[in-house]
């Protein structure tokens, strides 16, 4: 036998569904996130001058902006590579930053070896 009973103030009680944390906009988020950082770390393992440059840029937020930028680019050293009949340079680039507030960031890139026709 089924019994009924009157509701409570007349009616019924519409409850919303609740939302978790989970919501469409927080994963939406998340994806934003881990593809800007898949993004940086392609542009670091590619490309580390570009990377670079947003670190300078970073840290020229802290230090009250760049204040002079100086970059070098020499020929380190020769060496002979088999299968090549010439020798090959392998240059550096050294990168000075400095910042308003009397800090300095060096930063030295190795490049690949190239052919030359310096005598080494």
């Amino acid at each position: 036998m089924v019994k009924s009973s009157p509701l409570s103030k007349g009616g019924a009680v519409a409850k919303q569904p609740r939302r978790g944390v989970f919501g469409a906009g927080f994963i939406f988020f998340l994806m934003l996130v881990i593809a800007g950082g898949l993004t940086i770390g392609a542009i670091g393992l590619f490309a580390p001058t570009r990377l670079a440059l947003v670190q300078e840029h970073t840290l020229s937020v802290l230090h009250g902006g760049i204040a002079d930028t100086s970059e070098v680019i020499y020929v380190d050293n020769c060496v002979q590579v088999e299968g090549a009949d010439s020798p090959q340079a392998i240059t550096r680039t050294r990168r000075i930053v400095t910042y308003r507030d009397g800090t300095m960031l060096e930063i030295v890139f190795s490049g690949p070896a190239t052919s030359t026709n310096a005598q080494c």
